[in-house]
């Protein structure tokens, strides 16, 4: 700015000086000369004008950081080895079931979690199989440490829920008569079991089976470990997400819980959706699993969105169930708080860690809010120690997180499938 003011003074000193005969080109440039100087001082001095910032516009930050609270018990304490592998939200609780990777206290039973500060209020006692189902095929098996996974709310039943089985190979058994029954499930030898579930307040009791058949030719597999980890509902429309099929793609499914559709002891039979989902697999290399753990449908601007938890990945996809919208991802990164429960704070450590792996299996989404818990996967979990505070949490305990955001920050970090 000191330079300028110095060239425009000289300048103006050397017009003066010129020639008369120059001078209506001299009144020209004065002229032209002060048009410039007053633009130049105008520029310097008036304020400048920001563009409003819009909450609802994509972030620059391409990835969505979530710091968890541990999961505790009644008493503050943390849960031991809860496994936590299906979330859903019920009467303002969120309500969370445990895979047969638990505890032997956490399995079989419903664990209804205050969603502020991820304490468990109540515990549910071990469910009953009801009295309807004493000839039911899977009874041996659900009465024995049964692989669940997911949960989602009965549609039909305010006090309902729905469960699934996953991997029977090791424990289930199946008469004569009921391998011929559910032979053809087009999947593992174990029909995966859709399970309805009743609380009452007091009791749990089992009060529905039914067996999945997948179709003939979606090349679904025989993979025990790898089978259906996500329930949603829309209406009566369930949907049920499959893990990775033959060729390591995640899959999702449907059928529509009818009337009589916890009266019938058949297959059922469902639906392949044929969503678009991320194929994360780039030509030419080694094929590896990009699986769904979890998943739940809310509506956004008009849209229904089934939102699936990618755990291997630290993803989390959001499907336009009506297929008018391409999908979307959300890059996640997760930290961890160094206070465990109720305990004093670390005094060496920061207040949170990045996880080295998280494992998210629980989703669930409520009047804009999203809900997220991990299952501790229990050969990688002691990495994420990085405080010696926090051992007990990682390596003992095997403590899972509950981790919250809004659907309006999905949207803001996602970008849309294929985007760079």
């Amino acid at each position: 700015m000191f330079l300028n003011r110095y060239y425009d003074s000289y300048l103006l000193y050397t017009i003066m000086r010129r020639p008369r005969h120059m001078k209506k080109t001299k009144k020209v440039l004065i002229l032209l000369l002060s048009v410039s100087i007053s633009a130049l001082f105008g520029c310097a001095t008036e304020p400048k004008i920001l563009a409003p910032i819009d909450a609802n516009a994509p972030s620059t930050d391409a990835t969505l950081t979530l710091t968890g609270q541990w999961l505790i018990d009644d008493k503050g304490e943390l849960i031991i080895d809860p496994q936590p592998s299906g979330l859903t939200v019920w009467q303002d609780q969120l309500v969370m079931i445990a895979d047969a990777s638990a505890n032997d206290t956490q399995v079989k039973r419903l664990h209804f979690i205050n969603p502020v500060n991820a304490q468990r209020k109540t515990l549910s006692p071990i469910y009953k199989i009801s009295p309807d189902l004493t000839q039911s095929c899977f009874n041996q098996y659900l009465l024995s440490k049964p692989d669940l996974e997911a949960l989602v709310k009965d549609p039909t039943n305010p006090n309902g829920f729905i469960t699934v089985t996953e991997d029977a190979s090791t424990l289930g058994k199946l008469t004569e008569a009921c391998q011929v029954a559910f032979r053809d499930t087009y999947s593992t030898d174990y029909p995966t079991v859709l399970v309805r579930l009743h609380w009452d307040g007091t009791q749990l009791s089992v009060t529905g089976v039914r067996a999945v058949q997948f179709p003939q030719n979606a090349q679904i597999g025989n993979s025990p470990n790898d089978g259906v980890e996500g329930l949603s509902i829309d209406g009566n429309k369930l949907f049920i997400a499959l893990e990775k099929d033959a060729n390591y793609r995640a899959r999702i499914f449907s059928t529509v819980l009818d009337e009589g559709f916890w009266r019938d002891h058949r297959f059922v039979a469902v639906k392949d959706e044929d969503f678009s989902i991320p194929e994360l697999n780039q030509p030419g290399t080694r094929f590896v699993p990009h699986p769904i753990n979890g998943t739940d449908i809310f509506e956004y601007n008009g849209s229904k969105w089934l939102l699936a938890a990618a755990r291997n990945d630290n993803q989390l996809w959001l499907i336009d169930i009506a297929k008018q919208r391409p999908t979307k991802i959300v890059n996640l990164r997760f930290m961890a708080p160094t206070q465990l429960g109720h305990q004093p704070s670390a005094m060496d450590c920061p207040s949170s860690t990045l996880m080295d792996n998280a494992s998210l299996e629980g989703v669930a989404v409520a009047n804009g809010s999203v809900y997220l818990v991990n299952d501790p996967w229990k050969r990688n979990y002691w990495k994420n120690i990085q405080c010696e505070s926090t051992r007990s949490a990682y390596a003992e305990h095997m403590n899972g997180l509950l981790f919250t955001t809004t659907v309006a920050e999905l949207f803001r970090h996602a970008r849309d499938m294929g985007a760079k």
